[in-house]
This record gives C-alpha cells, sequence and structure tokens, in this order.
C-alpha cells in the first residue's frame, strides 16, 4: 500500500445533459479525515455516488485501496468496505432501533436476519448483544426497544452512525452528517467520527456545508465549484483563503 485510500483521477459525469462531475482527481489518504465543500450544484453528492457505484460515471476512474472500483455495483463496493450514510438517514422506520443495528450486523455478514434465526438462539443474543454495545456506544442505547421511526432527527442520524459501525468498514463517505442537528448533537458526532479516523484507522470523507464543524475536525479540504476542482489541501489553508470564503459562504 502506498498510503492513498482512494485516489481519484479524471472522474465524469452528464446528468440530464448537464457535465455534473468535470473531471475531478483527489487523493485521500489512509486514516484521514477529508471535506468535500462548495456551492449547492458543485457536483459533492453527485461524486459520492459514483465512487459507492449508485452510479457509473462516463469516464475517470476511482481506486480503493489499490484495486479499482469505477463502475463496480454497489453491493461489490460495499463489500470492499466501503460504507456510506446517507444525508436522509434511511432508517427502518418500523423495526425497533436494535433490530436496525442487527439487521446491519446481518447484512454485512452476508446473512439474513432470518438464517440468523434459524441458526439458534445463540446466535440472536450474539447479535443483539453487539447491536446494543453499538447504540450504547453512539448514544440511543435508551431508546433500543422502540420503534426507530420515533426517534427524533438527531437520533435517527445517530442510529444511522450505529449501522454504520456495524459494518467494519476501512472507508465511509457521510454526507452532510450535522444537517438540521442541534450543536450538542453536532458536537457528539463529530467524537464519533475523530474517534473512527483516528483509533479505527478507518478513512473519512464528508460532505458539510457547517465550515466551523469541517474547520474543526478534517486534515484536508476539496473544494469544489461546477463540477470541478477549484481548491484543495490542507484544511487550514484551503478554509482561509479570500476565494474559497466568497465561494462557499457568499462573504
Amino acid at each position: 500500500m502506498n498510503g492513498n485510500a482512494l485516489v481519484i483521477e479524471g472522474l465524469r459525469k452528464r446528468l440530464g445533459g448537464v457535465e455534473v462531475l468535470a473531471g475531478v482527481d483527489a487523493v485521500l489518504r489512509d486514516g484521514g479525515i477529508t471535506a468535500f465543500i462548495g456551492p449547492n450544484g458543485a457536483g459533492k453528492t453527485t461524486l459520492f455516488n459514483t465512487i459507492t457505484g449508485e452510479l457509473k460515471p462516463d469516464s475517470g476512474k476511482v481506486t480503493f485501496q489499490g484495486r479499482e472500483i469505477t463502475g463496480r455495483e454497489p453491493w461489490e463496493i460495499a463489500g470492499m468496505g466501503v460504507g456510506k450514510v446517507f444525508q436522509d438517514v434511511r432508517v427502518f422506520p418500523s423495526l425497533s432501533v436494535v433490530d436496525n443495528v442487527i439487521a446491519a450486523l446481518q447484512t454485512h455478514a452476508d446473512q439474513s436476519l432470518g438464517r440468523s434465526l434459524l441458526r439458534g438462539d445463540r446466535s440472536l443474543r450474539e447479535a443483539r448483544g453487539e447491536a446494543e454495545a453499538l447504540l450504547d456506544k453512539v448514544g440511543v442505547a435508551g431508546r433500543r426497544d422502540g420503534p426507530a421511526g420515533e426517534l427524533s432527527w438527531g437520533n435517527q442520524k445517530l442510529l444511522a452512525f450505529a449501522r454504520l459501525l456495524a459494518g467494519e468498514h476501512r472507508f465511509v463517505l457521510l454526507d452532510e452528517p450535522v444537517a438540521g442537528v442541534s450543536p450538542a448533537l453536532g458536537e457528539r458526532i463529530k467524537e464519533l467520527i475523530r474517534e473512527l479516523a483516528a483509533k479505527d484507522g478507518v478513512t473519512v470523507a464528508l460532505i458539510e456545508h457547517d465550515m466551523a464543524f469541517v474547520s474543526d475536525l478534517v486534515d484536508k479540504v476539496v473544494v469544489l465549484k461546477e463540477g470541478k476542482v477549484f481548491d484543495q489541501g490542507p484544511a487550514a489553508e484551503v478554509l482561509n483563503r479570500p476565494a474559497n470564503i466568497e465561494l462557499c459562504l457568499g462573504l
């Protein structure tokens, strides 16, 4: 390995006749935290969806841990260790909070919940214990037996994070992880991300409009504008350049 978790080379994608990605190049190092920022319509979410296989690029190349993943199916890319938390969280609202995490554990073990049940009570007990530990880690263990759909928006974000942790990914993409949450909950999410990278060695890429959150957390910033890389580099440098401040904050 050369220390690079993800390498993006010349990525292009057209949607509805518009070139949303116009030759994006970026390198994300192992264990680092990188923020992709820019105005609405800059191509950030399209870039993430192209990395995870939900969209197929028109041209260009994405390499993860030395293996090309360009154009692979989402389930293949997930199986290689790439995880994502969507902006809309996508929990199973009718399942209990703990069953949401059990389902994620079983999915990442390449088993269905039904097959787990056929293996006996011990397997299910083990899965529940693991799920409860993850819920305790993110801070929603007290609501574990209630329907996930009854959680507040912020707690659904934490549940989505617990589901992500269940996958033991080596690279994760987070789409606006603190959008719509309280400052206190934002701090909790920040600490979870920091621990994920520093303690577990997971590479993190995130999209976020909260520049204070980005400044306090990430190592590297990639600024996108009209589907192209406008600027990139160490966070402290990129976030302080007047052109980037004007582009992202309109100041």
